[in-house]
């Protein structure tokens, strides 16, 4: 009898395009465990650490439920690539089939988001706790799209065509798919 192949799939997308809904469906969908970065960003802030233990503890998760078999999908935005690479040498560990799945959305609809999402309650509380500047009304999206702003970059590029606009970056590495959650 042939044995399941596991698969651990990772999440690349800007803030506010839709992974961490696409991310649920998809756990949902092969019965996989879901490692979400901003979770662990959570419970460290309520710990008072750094955030830069967040990739290691991720990383740690996965070798661990990895190890039992299970499907994994990581909930954090896999572009850059020393974090891709941890988790694939992870994923090859256990012998596992590693995709990443892409998603998008228009950059207006990103943004509206943000600044419509609800900053008391989940994981965006995140965003709502950071430390900033700004002293107003909706301090969470703000520091949300600070951050949004911050890795545009590494999703999108600037062309001048048409009078100027962002549009996406070809990617460095293979996907298995590209999810527009603009709709």
């Amino acid at each position: 009898m042939k044995k399941k192949t596991q698969v651990i799939v990772g999440m690349v997308g800007l803030v506010g395009s839709g992974k961490s809904a696409v991310a649920q469906g998809i756990a949902k969908s092969l019965n996989a465990w879901l490692v979400r970065g901003d979770e662990i960003r959570l419970k460290l802030r309520r710990k008072g650490q750094p955030f830069d233990q967040v990739e290691k503890i991720a990383v740690e998760r996965t070798r661990a439920i990895g190890k039992r078999g299970w499907n994994i999908v990581i909930d954090s935005d896999l572009v850059k690539a020393s974090t891709r690479r941890l988790f694939i040498k992870e994923a090859r560990a256990v012998g596992a089939r590693v995709c990443f799945v892409r998603t998008v959305a228009d950059l207006d609809v990103m943004l509206g988001r943000m600044v419509n999402a609800s900053y008391a309650n989940g994981v965006d509380r995140l965003f709502h706790f950071a430390s900033s500047s700004w002293k107003g009304k909706a301090r969470g999206a703000v520091v949300k799209v600070r951050e949004s702003w911050r890795r545009v970059p590494h999703h999108y590029r600037w062309t001048e065509d048409g009078g100027g606009k962002w549009v996406l970056r070809k990617l460095p590495f293979p996907l298995a798919a590209t999810i527009d959650t603009t709709d």
